[in-house]
């Protein structure tokens, strides 16, 4: 388990979110219930990087129905929730959080490239102390189209994500791919269905 130090971290490159929301019950012991509870106390739920990064907040868990679209890549029969996403429609999910608790394995489910990836050691503590400060998921921090989108008038709403639109994973070079704001959960039904789920 990380010391609040470790996770100040996050809020040093993060800061606080903006907007706030209540924080997601991930958990089902109490023990992990009051983990998760500090660690929240330190780094916040909601929105940040301008709306790029909604984290740990109360509605993700209704996300979950969207990885029946990613069969496909998913190993089957294993508990999984969304605790957070980025404006392109990456999926952060937490797998087995009744049995792991706080120490629950971390996926990252990326619909542009139809792919799901799991990392030795990622779970709530180090995802708050390494891996998103130091940016090491790959892919998940680039707000290069979604700045780009802003900077021309853009907005999405809080159910909505910067959609691509010829998916990358059907061989079309990034820049020759358009985007448009499109429904979070029909987004990744789309995605899925083209990926063969």
């Amino acid at each position: 388990m990380s010391t609040d130090s470790e996770i100040s971290v996050f809020t040093h490159h993060f800061g606080r979110p903006d907007p706030a929301v209540p924080p997601g019950d991930f958990f089902a012991d109490k023990f992990d219930k009051s983990l998760w509870r500090m660690m929240y106390d330190e780094v916040g739920a909601g929105w940040y990087r301008h709306g790029f990064l909604y984290l740990f907040g109360v509605e993700l868990p209704l996300l979950t129905p969207a990885l029946a679209a990613w069969t496909s890549i998913l190993e089957p029969e294993v508990e999984r929730v969304v605790i957070g996403r980025n404006a392109y429609g990456a999926l952060l999910v937490a797998e087995n959080t009744t049995e792991e608790g706080t120490d629950a394995p971390i996926g990252l489910l990326d619909p542009w490239l139809g792919t799901y990836t799991k990392h030795e050691g990622l779970d709530f503590a180090s995802l708050l102390s390494d891996w998103l400060p130091l940016d090491q998921l790959p892919g998940f921090l680039n707000q290069t189209v979604y700045d780009s989108f802003r900077q021309n008038g853009g907005q999405l709403t809080d159910t909505e994500v910067l959609a691509i639109q010829t998916a990358v994973f059907q061989g079309g070079p990034l820049a020759d791919a358009t985007f448009q704001p499109e429904d979070v959960l029909a987004f990744h039904q789309r995605l899925g269905a083209a990926r063969g789920a």
